[in-house]
């Protein structure tokens, strides 16, 4: 709306769709919650430079300077700070410029500005343009510069530049602000530019981001997950000895810590890294290897936590002893996993369509908020008095409501979502297994499998029998979320009465991690729940009931399974969206601003992709593991391949095949 009242691209104003804001810097001054704006309703937003007339009956100006640019944003147009124009030039500063009036003859005859003290070095590249215009200002012609600028474009190949010892950099950067800018207006500005720089680069290089954050995050986390079964066991292992590792290296350092080992032995094996392995060790290591206090009480309290974790590691050790045939369970169904997804290649895509829903229903969202922040109290009069809301606050705690409604709904969509893909993926992955032939358990790619009909029957069947048990399930899970997050908003508001009263912080702690605890809780059952939901057909409450089953029975294949899972994933979530950020920086790498945004989009879309991926990889270990379990409780392990029977202890017979 503009300052005449008028609502931009609606009525008289229907040509000029935009608002402009001409006078920000005053608005802030009089008010820097911007609830009351001067704006100008034009067709596009105006350009650095641009005039702007005014109009109505009392404008404030007739016309209006647009002294920053500024970009379109829910139809207003926002300014920033235009980026710095940067240039730079690189010099050589030994050997010295060989200075001459008239034309040079080879690149060492090119110096730099005697204004800014580089005319005792000569050019390495052609000159920037602040070079350039210095050279004029200096008393140079027109034909001199062009001159200089073609004997110092040719540096890089002369042998001259790499006879050079000292090379120096250049930097010059241009920008245009305004001088009377407010704090309120300059800290505006700080968070708007950043974001339109942010947004341009991605614009300038969307294929690139597109491309390896989805593309190439998509790609390489199934090929991982195809190529994982074969070394399943070598990976986990490899995770076992890395945290005994840690443990014991801690152990040890309590130890010295306490004076009981002399840290001889760290020091030996510090030397072999850095000697032998060409390792560099950081220097707080030496610092860890010495005694660093003398205090009785510290020594003690050092000694005991050492003889505790020694304890530790050594039940550990006897556990991970005992859990040999878990692993081995583990092992064969990380490899039915794998081939599950090799041959139902379309479970992958599941979970982006489910992205794509919910990015629908958050655009929803954000309307419905828009709708109802923006909402004028006498459209909503009938219904305020249909409420007998009469108080003054009626049409605020209305808006109120209303928000809040809109966000436990789009709270209860999203579990909902959650549970319509684990079911749907449960399913899919259940009807394979339970084919009746063992035969039928092929590795290579279906042609029904890579086009996703598998994946379409089995939602089909979701919606058709369970949709009630799955609206259930998400309605538990937004119920226990909301008191969760009703509490991190009164911590928000509370925190600086809390910080001085040690019983409310440890109140709110405490009352966070038992929340934290229920929410982590009902979040692993009801996972559970959707998989018997879809492998048994039962209703949510007695999937629940099985699941409780499930985990009396096998406690620690269903920890292990879970904990192994949750290493999995993160090792794929770090390393999958750092390997695309490092492919981006050899395409984009030479300019940094780029770079940075185009690393951060990437980043974080590959993380997203890699999540999915890795859920839907969870989500078959989980559902193969509770068909296994009911295959060998009811039909004596008809259904299991070679691998997974012999991990299972059962009998193998005659006819089973291997399947790899």
């Amino acid at each position: 709306m503009d300052h005449e009242g008028n609502l931009c691209g609606v009525g008289a104003m229907a040509d000029s769709p935009l608002i402009f804001f001409p006078d920000l810097q005053n608005d802030f001054a009089k008010d820097p919650a911007l609830k009351t704006r001067y704006g100008l309703c034009v067709s596009s937003c105006p350009a650095q430079g641009d005039m702007v007339n005014d109009y109505g009956s009392n404008p404030r100006q007739t016309e209006w300077l647009a002294i920053q640019p500024s970009f379109a944003v829910f139809h207003r147009c926002v300014p920033y700070d235009q980026p710095a124009n940067n240039s730079g030039t690189l010099l050589c500063a030994f050997p010295a410029c060989q200075a001459t009036a008239g034309d040079p003859q080879n690149p060492q005859q090119v110096c730099g500005l005697s204004r800014d003290g580089t005319s005792k070095y000569w050019l390495l590249e052609r000159p920037d343009w602040s070079m350039q215009d210095g050279w004029r200002a200096e008393g140079a012609d027109e034909a001199l510069v062009a001159a200089r600028t073609a004997m110092a474009s040719t540096a890089p190949l002369n042998p001259q530049a790499a006879a050079c010892l000292q090379r120096l950099s250049r930097e010059s950067q241009v920008a245009l602000r305004p001088s009377d800018a407010g704090a309120s207006y300059k800290m505006f500005t700080q968070i708007t530019s950043p974001a339109f720089t942010f947004s341009s680069s991605i614009s300038d290089n969307l294929d690139l981001v597109l491309g390896l954050g989805l593309g190439g995050a998509a790609l390489v986390s199934l090929l991982i997950m195809l190529l994982f079964p074969m070394f399943a066991q070598v990976v986990l292992l490899l995770l076992l000895l890395l945290l005994f590792t840690t443990l014991i290296a801690t152990d040890y350092i309590l130890f010295v810590q306490a004076g009981i080992a002399s840290g001889k032995t760290g020091d030996q094996f510090k030397a072999f890294l850095e000697s032998n392995l060409a390792i560099d060790v950081p220097s707080g290591a030496a610092q860890l290897l010495q005694q660093t206090s003398n205090d009785e009480n510290m020594k003690q309290l050092f000694a005991w936590a050492a003889f505790l974790l020694a304890i530790l590691i050594a039940f550990l050790v006897c556990m991970v002893i005992s859990m040999a045939k878990q692993f081995r369970q583990l092992v064969a169904l990380i490899k039915e996993a794998g081939n599950t997804v090799r041959t139902i290649p379309s479970l992958i895509i599941m979970p982006f369509l489910l992205v794509g829903s919910m990015a629908i229903f958050a655009s929803l969202l954000s309307a419905g908020l828009l709708g109802v922040a923006t909402a004028r109290q006498e459209k909503v009069q009938d219904l305020l008095d249909a409420l007998h809301m009469h108080d003054a606050q009626a049409f605020q705690s209305l808006q109120t409501g209303a928000g809040l409604v809109l966000l436990v709904g789009f709270l209860w969509i999203y579990f909902f979502h959650v549970a319509v893909f684990t079911t749907t993926v449960a399913l899919t992955v259940s009807r394979w297994y339970f084919r009746g032939d063992l035969q039928a358990h092929r590795v290579c790619p279906t042609l029904g499998g890579c086009l996703g009909l598998p994946l379409v029957v089995s939602l089909c069947q979701v919606f058709r029998y369970h949709l009630g048990s799955l609206a259930l399930g998400s309605l538990l899970m937004t119920v226990v979320t909301i008191p969760r997050l009703v509490l991190e908003y009164i911590d928000h508001h509370t925190q600086e009465a809390t910080e001085q009263n040690a019983l409310a912080r440890s109140i709110m702690c405490v009352t966070r991690c038992l929340l934290g605890c229920l929410h982590c809780c009902l979040k692993f059952i009801t996972e559970y729940a959707y998989v018997y939901v879809a492998v048994v057909g039962e209703p949510f409450w007695r999937s629940s009931k099985q699941s409780f089953s499930l985990f009396a029975k096998y406690p620690v294949q269903v920890g292990l399974n879970k904990l192994t899972c949750a290493a999995l994933g993160y090792l794929m979530c770090v390393a999958v969206p750092l390997m695309m950020a490092l492919v981006a920086f050899f395409r984009v790498g030479n300019d940094w601003v780029t770079f940075q945004s185009c690393a951060v989009a990437i980043v974080l879309l590959s993380y997203l992709i890699t999540r999915m991926a890795v859920g839907v990889y969870d989500v078959c270990v989980t559902t193969l593991f509770v068909c296994a379990m009911r295959d060998e409780e009811y039909c004596g392990g008809e259904h299991m391949t070679l691998s997974l029977r012999r991990a299972c202890g059962l009998t193998v017979s005659g006819q089973d095949v291997e399947i790899w």
